[in-house]
């Protein structure tokens, strides 16, 4: 370990050596995330919401770990997204390497780093630099940094080669002088936002200006110019930056992703998008009766209907003969890492008193999680779904693939797809869930190679076998079956 970081460890301030370690020298890139990763293991995080005094919602971050504890404030206007939707819409950011100035408190490096965009931010001071880095932090801690962050300097670095400098004007005079000093230097195609009441010094700029609107915004209203040292004529046909759909991100570098609702599966392997799935069920019932209580909800039902007593049961398996060693316990599926984990005999517990994804629960864990449900269904009702503007705001998950077709398994954001799901949502972008036992894709064809098959856990035919549960599309039919039996 490096001696700064390793002195500020034994020190007890683990934050510092975190951030000392995101400063070093990106030459060394695994090295760095190895110093960040062992700083992260020693820090914790919490986040609540929080909204600013412009009645604006955001969150409340707390990182504590040794003698260091550190409390920020963070809530986007929502104008950043528009700005970025106009930014995909007229350049492609996925070829070349694309400057901004991180004046956003992190919302433009999270936006980069999400889409694995090769990017470097510039920000003003130490101050800057530090509130954007840390903005997305209870995800950094959680995935230890799987995959490294833009390059993230202060002022006064060399400028790097970019090919596209995106800057939202602010109030920062001298941020105005680094922009064209930057621009002098290297030329960019320039994509600037500037507030109405400003005036853009173009003459500091000089370029032909393909593009130039008006941007209405909860903000107010904005001005978009598109300034490129080529002309029109010289220029390449107009490009957008894709989000990457389905399958389609297997050849990209994003961690963001468009899939379908109608392929995305709980961790039972049930669908949201047909009748019977316990929350989008229940939600259903609370669109038709505000009042409901947890003890006349289909949430109830569903706890004490289905309660399997292993993996096999949890599967809803019909399969005739052995499947050892999934009528044994609860194991981790094939492919989850690490291999050779130890017999569980109980079902893991979410929170305590239950498990949100099955019975049996406590009556008080099944009326917080009521609860929460229906927080998560009227704030994505009313505000809509907009995973940037939130720390930790994306569902993740991981893709199950065969030949041509996939399904989405939800890790994190179960009540949120839920909610969506019931609001009629057909598609939704999701987020790969990079935690350092999860595999982003796992596919059919080679089980043979799958964590807990090369460990002997599962041999290849079993381990097919809970891979296409996920495909089944009567899962929720042979659910409501087993409970109405009971």
């Amino acid at each position: 370990m490096a001696r700064i970081e390793e002195q500020l460890l034994s020190d007890e301030k683990p934050l510092s050596a975190f951030l000392s370690s995101m400063q070093r020298d990106h030459q060394n890139e695994k090295e760095n995330l190895a110093l960040a990763s062992k700083a992260l293991r020693q820090l914790k995080s919490y986040s609540t919401a929080w909204e600013n005094e412009q009645g604006q919602q955001g969150y409340q971050l707390k990182i504590r770990g040794g003698t260091e504890e550190k409390t920020l404030h963070y809530a986007f206007p929502p104008a950043y997204e528009t700005y970025m939707e106009k930014v995909t819409e007229a350049i492609n950011m996925t070829t070349g390497k694309t400057g901004f100035i991180e004046n956003t408190e992190g919302f433009l490096l999270n936006f980069m780093a999400q889409r694995g965009i090769n990017a470097q931010g510039f920000a003003m001071n130490e101050e800057v630099w530090e509130k954007s880095l840390l903005s997305n932090f209870p995800v950094y801690r959680r995935e230890y940094l799987r995959k490294p962050l833009p390059r993230l300097n202060v002022w006064g670095t060399e400028a790097p080669d970019i090919d596209r400098l995106i800057w939202v004007v602010g109030q920062d005079q001298s941020e105005a002088a680094f922009v064209a000093d930057l621009y002098q230097k290297t030329k960019p195609v320039l994509l600037v936002f500037v507030p109405a009441d400003e005036t853009f010094p173009q003459e500091g700029f000089p370029g032909h200006v393909l593009a130039e609107e008006n941007v209405i915004s909860s903000m107010g209203e904005t001005r978009f110019f598109l300034i490129s040292p080529k002309s029109a004529e010289e220029s390449l046909e107009k490009e957008t930056t894709p989000l990457p759909e389905g399958l389609q991100v297997l050849q990209s570098a994003s961690a963001i992703f468009r899939v379908d609702m109608e392929k995305c599966r709980d961790n039972n392997g049930f669908l949201y998008t047909e009748p019977g799935h316990y929350f989008v069920k229940t939600l259903r019932q609370y669109e038709a009766n505000e009042n409901l209580r947890y003890e006349d909800s289909y949430l109830k039902e569903y706890y004490q209907g289905f309660q399997p007593q292993n993996r096999r049961d949890n599967y809803l398996l019909d399969e005739e003969g052995d499947v050892f060693p999934l009528d044994h316990g609860w194991l981790y599926d094939p492919w989850r890492k690490p291999a050779n984990p130890p017999l569980r005999k109980q079902r893991f517990e979410t929170r305590k008193g239950g498990n949100h994804n099955l019975g049996p629960n406590t009556e008080d864990f099944g009326r917080a999680e009521l609860k929460r449900l229906v927080h998560a269904y009227n704030i994505l009702k009313k505000q809509g779904y907009h995973p940037d503007f939130f720390v930790d705001g994306y569902i993740t998950g991981y893709l199950l693939i065969r030949k041509n077709d996939y399904r989405f398994v939800t890790s994190e954001g179960q009540h949120r797809i839920a909610a969506l799901a019931a609001l009629g949502y057909k598609n939704i972008v999701c987020r790969f869930d990079l935690k350092h036992w999860t595999n982003e894709t796992v596919f059919y064809n080679q089980a043979h190679k799958w964590p807990q098959v090369k460990a002997g856990i599962f041999n290849p035919r079993v381990a097919k076998l809970c891979f296409e549960h996920f495909f089944r599309q009567d899962n929720n039919q042979r659910l409501m079956e087993k409970i109405n039996k009971k």
